[in-house]
């Protein structure tokens, strides 16, 4: 065999088999081998406050890789959190929302909004050069990375790579033009650090992600301590042809992991995904054109002028799409999958 291992498993939709199902993951890529860590950051994606199956990483996940860490290293620190949206202030609402708090709480994990937190000035990368990094990820002795699987309109999917985008607290948009680049320059700054990436795959998203898709009941968890080997599944089972995903190239390239993977666990099929149409990406098709051209792309990365049209289109996810669109979206999840009752109690929330 060639390649990383990489654990796929299938969920039954109760709570208990998302819990045995993330704990056997963890295990058959044995996450804690040799690993003596007194601290961890556990990355979640916190994308948005209102609560649409497979935007954000589900809190019954997060609560299995919880258990995990605490039943395997039961003094340990636990912190956990997301940066904001380029213009949406989303994760202080977001953590409670979901459910976050009262999960963290439980097993004595403490949140941490990344763009609030205290930094430390730190060479990145010749991409980013130096950035004020959150303290609490330099200082993390390992960090789990938690995807939720979802595509995506720049990249063109969320994954384990992908969800590192999240650890930067400030001006990520300045970065879309080398997004892939950069992905995998904040994965090789973090490398050191990485231990695990346990994609969520209960609920994904498909369509014109990753905020306004359809959700995807998918019943699935996997995990790989090899990020790029797990992206390479995720964007396989997506139905991509993993070979053209720029992201996943760059990370192999700069030594973060292999392409290659063996599938352990239970019987492994794709399930490929819808993809937003080019009228679902309008905004972002104008941004790539003014991105390649010069003098436009300093235009339009400048605060004063991307902010007013960011915050424009957080308030119509947010007011507009989710009161029309997504919460009959969310409601149609409640109604079909075993993550119902769950979900509904959060959707009450919003």
């Amino acid at each position: 065999m060639s390649g990383s291992n990489v654990a796929f498993l299938h969920v039954e939709q109760f709570i208990g088999s998302v819990f045995d199902s993330v704990t056997r993951a963890m295990n058959l890529v044995k996450w804690d081998s040799g690993l003596t860590s007194k601290s961890f950051f556990v990355k979640v994606n916190l994308l948005s406050r209102e609560v649409m199956p497979g935007q954000c990483t589900s809190p019954w996940v997060f609560e299995g890789v919880l258990r995990e860490i605490r039943e395997k290293f039961p003094n340990a620190k636990i912190t956990y959190g997301d940066c904001e949206v380029a213009t949406s202030r989303q994760v202080d609402d977001a953590v409670n929302t979901w459910g976050f708090t009262k999960v963290g709480n439980r097993f004595d994990a403490e949140f941490v909004n990344l763009s609030k937190a205290k930094t430390q000035s730190i060479e990145v990368g010749p991409i980013f050069g130096t950035l004020a990094m959150p303290e609490v990820l330099l200082t993390a002795e390992s960090i789990i990375t938690m995807p939720v699987i979802k595509t995506h309109c720049i990249t063109p999917f969320t994954g384990a790579l992908k969800n590192q985008w999240g650890l930067l607290p400030r001006a990520r948009f300045k970065f879309h033009p080398v997004v892939h680049e950069a992905i995998a320059e904040v994965n090789k700054f973090f490398a050191d650090q990485m231990r695990l990436g346990v994609a969520d795959a209960t609920v994904a998203m498909e369509g014109p992600g990753p905020r306004v898709g359809i959700p995807k009941i998918c019943d699935r968890i996997m995990a790989s301590c090899d990020l790029v080997a797990l992206d390479s599944l995720i964007g396989h089972y997506m139905g991509f042809d993993v070979s053209e995903i720029k992201f996943i190239q760059k990370a192999e390239e700069s030594g973060l992991g292999y392409s290659e993977f063996n599938v352990i666990g239970d019987s492994y099929k794709s399930n490929p995904f819808e993809r937003g149409k080019g009228e679902d990406y309008v905004i972002y098709r104008w941004r790539d054109r003014i991105s390649n051209t010069p003098i436009l792309r300093d235009f339009l990365q400048q605060d004063w002028f991307f902010k007013p049209l960011g915050w424009a289109a957080a308030l119509h996810a947010r007011h507009n799409w989710y009161r029309t669109i997504g919460r009959k979206r969310a409601m149609r999840i409640c109604e079909e999958s075993g993550y119902g009752k769950q979900f509904a109690n959060l959707i009450e929330r919003c």
